[in-house]
């Protein structure tokens, strides 16, 4: 049986608190707010809800974002669960997943969702009926986005508690035994310029596994993302561990960024296509196994290399304590569960307003934001609604 870690002695561990990584957390999920509402300016995203009127900026920023924020958010999620595994044994930390990631997960496909849908599916002409019949419906549908059954952005939540799963026995071997082989991997990242090692085995991933499996985000169907971003949650594990690789991404940022802005450079020079994103047969060029294996090395070198000028950038200028970080950091989990549903139904009743496309955009934005933000604070203040949204122990009113 384990002992929690702080009874343990680990090489190089941080011994207190980062703001930079809080800071780093809060703006990845953030993200997701500008991203999600600018997809709905953008022809055949998800959700359905797309307004008629699109913008030539929307296009290429969601291919941009695309290429790298989920990789950034799952690397941030493994940075939290090293501080999550630091005072809690194997079963205190299964324990805590279970609460903060099922049970939203299951709150979330029937109950925050099916709302969200029942917009969509009315936007597009394929149900009329009230919101109850709707629910009834749900069985006998299938599976979204022919049936009604879906989980939109809570497949995140279930990717995560997979990959929490899955990682453990790689965890367990990080934090309690130093002489496993793990550790001398690793130690390859400790080269001058060993953090960018990690493209190649994302490539060995990417190369093999993405022709068969595209990528729904339905699971069965998605497993070179699903390893891609495995990977990388572990790897922020690692970096959460070992103060000296913060330290090495933050002296490498300028070279990160300049990787990074070289290689989205090249992706819309030449693998882009307006209204269709990044891939090798962009522009209708010939697909062939040179320019797969090349595009692929340049999506992959892009990805990682944002994912670094982040954590670089964010160690050397946010490692500063706020009193608006502290309720940010609490707030991220109920915002990501609400916000999804939040803009789809701020879009079901601007987007058939004679509004300019930037009057749309912004109103979403600032509307969705008021709307996550109430629903945080009814989170913190109501323990089901706070385990329902990932808040364990919900703050109390201040009094």
């Amino acid at each position: 049986m384990h002992t929690p870690l702080k009874s343990r002695s680990t090489p190089d561990v941080i011994a207190e608190r980062r703001h930079d990584l809080d800071w780093l957390r809060v703006i990845a999920f953030g993200l997701l707010i500008v991203f999600h509402a600018a997809v709905a300016f953008v022809p055949g995203g998800i959700p359905m809800v797309i307004n008629e009127e699109s913008s030539p900026l929307f296009g290429p920023f969601v291919s941009f974002l695309s290429q790298f924020r989920l990789g950034l958010l799952f690397f941030v999620s493994g940075l939290g669960t090293y501080f999550a595994l630091k005072s809690r044994d194997r079963s205190a930390f299964f324990g805590d997943r279970a609460r903060r990631l099922l049970i939203p997960l299951v709150v979330g496909i029937f109950v925050i969702v099916p709302p969200m849908v029942f917009l969509e599916k009315r936007y597009i002409g394929a149900f009329d009926g009230s919101l109850m019949e709707f629910y009834l419906a749900i069985p006998a549908s299938g599976i979204y986005p022919d049936g009604h059954l879906s989980w939109h952005h809570y497949w995140f939540v279930a990717y995560l508690f997979l990959h929490c799963v899955m990682a453990w026995p790689i965890f367990e071997r990080l934090l309690y035994r130093p002489e496993s082989r793990l550790h001398r991997w690793s130690a390859y990242l400790h080269q001058p310029y060993g953090i960018y090692w990690l493209i190649l085995p994302l490539l060995l991933i990417e190369l093999p596994l993405r022709p068969a499996f595209p990528g729904f985000r339905n699971l069965y169907a998605d497993w070179a993302s699903f390893f891609h971003w495995g990977l990388i949650f572990v790897v922020g594990f690692v970096f959460a561990q070992t103060p000296a690789l913060l330290e090495r991404a933050k002296d490498l940022r300028l070279m990160s960024l300049c990787i990074g802005t070289i290689c989205s450079g090249l992706l819309f020079s030449f693998f882009w296509a307006p209204g269709d994103g990044f891939h090798p047969g962009a522009g209708e060029q010939e697909i062939t196994v040179l320019s797969y294996v090349v595009f692929s090395f340049i999506r992959i070198a892009n990805a990682w290399c944002w994912t670094m000028a982040c954590l670089g950038f964010a160690c050397r200028y946010l490692n500063v304590h706020s009193h608006a970080l502290t309720f940010l950091n609490r707030a991220v989990y109920p915002m990501f569960c609400v916000h999804l549903t939040a803009l789809v139904g701020l879009e079901f009743v601007v987007f058939p307003l004679d509004w300019p496309v930037a009057f749309k955009f912004l109103a979403i934005c600032l509307g969705c934001l008021l709307i996550c933000l109430v629903a945080n604070e009814i989170a913190q203040r109501n323990k089901y609604v706070g385990a329902a949204l990932g808040v364990v122990t919900p703050a109390k009113a201040d009094r």
